[in-house]
């Protein structure tokens, strides 16, 4: 008799079925089967939801106010389950909606407008979790979710997110793979602008393991959609990564570890391709001497523009005695630099020494010293006009940051209309998220405080970020010289918490006058303190160079009290001052305080703000937040309510600009 297919495909799939729950028996019989299972009854629940603000902008004398009220009652419903066995497919939801009434009012100079309409609300999370005590298994998750974010700075963010995960696992011991993949949609809204991220993206690790040895393959693609106030931009990046690191010798004294990436990565109509190889070999000859063998080579097609770059270093590095190390080392670069109307290159090689001390002195203190000298010889040649340098990468801080350091290109002169800024795989707006500052020959990219909506998300949390610039520059000259570098370093550790330290740098040439190179004398030096709730530190630096000139004073003051095991109470203050010889001064002064208590066990407190002012070139920036609320929860009851204020005013030659935010939100939730 002919079997058809379709009966084919209903016999293979039985049998495959078979097969399946013969393979899960052994771990299904820890519990029944159940085609559909839930843990017990799922947990209903009502709420009610009161949001209300209002919102002054005032701009040249002309003010509008925006005042808006949402209320939004909610039903939820949250529980757990699984499908045949909670070892085949468990499952986990929450979620509520609601629909209510959303009433805005705008008004302006001869004009009134209201609205009045019903408001959607939704928030869900799922995860479902397939074979997850396999070593093969599968997580899902998709959640949305309407609610407000404070990352720390002056400003409250209104932020919708949505977004689906899948993360799967392949583990058997010495072989993991793993892939990620997912897409989020997230609207942020500020008191200044807002922002729309939708990033969709799909990540492999696979790792090899050996006894004496590892190898790494990574691939990784994402795409950004970043739609701003004013357009949207996209992005791309894509990478293929390849890492190996194996242990030689009878001691197994010989680490090697090598790498390799090839990477392509757009922004708007901007490509890059690049490759990127790197090496170290070191040897562990005796407990007191090592070498070390490391190499790395970059290159990046930016059409019409290429960039390459390759470095190499070897050397010992010993411990004489117990407190002092000593390195010594051979190190060499070489860069090539072309575009349609100009080429460059920049050969580089020399020896470098590094001594580092630290001694216990008595009971009493600790020194530590440290420092380095380099001597190279350097060979620069250009034609042409300008040079290309792509993805130059730096780490930058919020002014607002007690980091906060300047941070410039490598290159002088810089085309400021040629200055390209991204992060990950993310453009940064000119303007809107950093801005160029020219000190003397060198340029200054600095993020801009308050952080853009676009800036924030990419920030998150954190007050600094990973950046890379591609710009054009001034070519050099042509020109061979020698050049010496010297670091040092000292700090004496004193009783009490008292702390005393100093760092100097040193930079010279004989290079001639018509070549772009740099001189340098930076000096800091500093005095801080720890005991018990108490941080405080002072800094003077002096940055002295033919490029460009600052002196630099920074404070800092941080008291943390427990008060009592129910309480307790931060305060911060940082106070920075920044002279430039040739662009003025910049003053910042910063105090954030924050109080927690919990007044019973089902009831805590919370009050929290701060103030912030920047004047800058004689343009000042001042910006106020206080925000309180309250957290209560008896049994299956829980309460959210709350008062924030924002203020954020400028002031920049005959520009004035004003804005002042209310908001007074309360959040009832009863589960059943």
């Amino acid at each position: 008799m002919k079997i058809g297919w379709h009966h084919r495909w209903r016999l293979l799939a039985s049998l495959l079925a078979v097969g399946l729950l013969q393979r899960l028996s052994p771990w299904a019989r820890a519990a029944d089967t159940q085609w559909f299972r839930l843990d017990g009854l799922p947990e209903p629940s009502v709420g009610l939801e009161v949001d209300g603000s209002t919102e002054r902008i005032e701009v040249g004398g002309q003010k509008t106010t925006y005042e808006t009220l949402f209320i939004t009652p909610t039903v939820g419903l949250q529980g757990s389950g699984s499908i045949y066995h909670p070892n085949l497919l468990a499952f986990e939801f929450n979620g509520e909606m609601g629909w209510g009434w959303n009433w805005m009012t705008t008004s302006a100079p001869g004009s009134t407008q209201t609205i009045n309409e019903s408001e959607d609300l939704s928030r869900y999370q799922l995860h479902l979790h397939l074979l997850d005590s396999k070593p093969y298994n599968l997580t899902f998750s998709a959640s949305k979710d309407q609610t407000y974010r404070d990352y720390g700075s002056f400003d409250t963010f209104a932020v919708d997110v949505e977004r689906y995960d899948g993360h799967m696992v392949w583990d058997q011991g010495h072989l993991l793979f793993n892939l990620d993949f997912g897409c989020r949609d997230e609207k942020d809204n500020g008191i200044v602008d807002s922002s729309e991220v939708k990033e969709y993206y799909v990540n492999f690790l696979g790792i090899n393991r050996r006894r004496f040895g590892q190898t790494t393959v990574t691939a990784r693609w994402d795409m950004f959609d970043n739609i701003l106030n004013f357009g949207t931009i996209s992005s791309l990046a894509e990478s293929l990564g390849i890492a190996d690191v194996e242990n030689f010798g009878r001691r197994k004294q010989i680490t090697v570890a090598t790498g390799a990436s090839v990477t392509h990565s757009e922004y708007g109509s901007q490509q890059t391709d690049g490759f990127h190889a790197n090496g170290d070999v070191s040897v562990h000859h005796r407990p007191t001497l090592d070498s070390f063998l490391i190499f790395n080579f970059d290159y990046n097609d930016m059409h019409p523009a290429t960039d390459s770059a390759l470095q190499g270093s070897v050397g010992v590095r010993h411990q004489l005695y117990e407190s002092l190390t000593s390195t010594l080392d051979g190190h060499g670069s070489y860069q090539d630099s072309a575009d349609v109307s100009s080429s460059g290159t920049i050969g580089r090689y020399g020896v470098g020494l590094a001594e580092n001390y630290t001694k216990r002195l008595q009971k009493w203190g600790r020194l530590s010293i440290g420092g380095n000298v380099i001597g190279d010889h350097e060979d620069d040649s250009s034609t042409g006009g300008a040079l290309a340098t792509i993805e130059e990468s730096h780490v930058v801080y919020l002014s607002t940051s007690p980091q906060y350091r300047p941070v410039y290109l490598n290159r002088p002169r810089v085309d400021i209309g040629s200055i390209q800024v991204t992060s990950g795989s993310q453009a940064l707006i000119s303007g809107t998220d950093y801005e160029v500052v020219n000190s003397g020959e060198l340029t200054e990219v600095r993020l801009i405080v308050p952080p853009s909506a676009h800036l924030q998300t990419i920030l998150g949390v954190n007050d600094n970020l990973i950046i890379s610039v591609t710009y054009s520059s001034q070519s050099p000259g042509t020109a061979s010289f020698e050049e010496l570098t010297a670091n040092a370093q000292v700090r004496l550790d004193l009783p009490a918490g008292f702390g005393l330290y100093g760092r100097l740098t040193e930079m010279d040439n004989n290079a001639p006058v018509i070549v772009l190179t740099q001189t340098l004398t930076d000096l800091v030096g500093g005095v801080d303190f720890k005991w018990r709730w108490i941080r405080a530190g002072a800094e003077y630096e002096d940055y002295n160079s033919n490029f460009t000139r600052y002196t630099a004073l920074r404070f800092l003051q941080n008291f943390d009290f427990r008060l009592d095991a129910r309480s307790s109470l931060s305060l911060a203050f940082n106070e920075t001052f920044y002279h430039y010889a040739s662009n003025g001064d910049q003053n910042q002064y910063q105090f954030i305080a924050h109080y927690n208590i919990q007044l019973w066990s089902s009831l805590a407190w919370y009050v929290q703000g701060g103030v912030s002012y920047l004047d800058v070139l004689n343009d000042s920036q001042l910006e106020g937040s206080a925000q309180t609320g309250i957290n209560w929860t008896r049994g299956k009851l829980s309460v959210r309510a709350g008062y924030e204020f924002n203020d954020q005013s400028l002031t920049s030659g005959g520009f004035t600009e004003d804005r002042e935010k209310h908001r007074l939100f309360a959040y009832l939730k009863r589960t059943f």
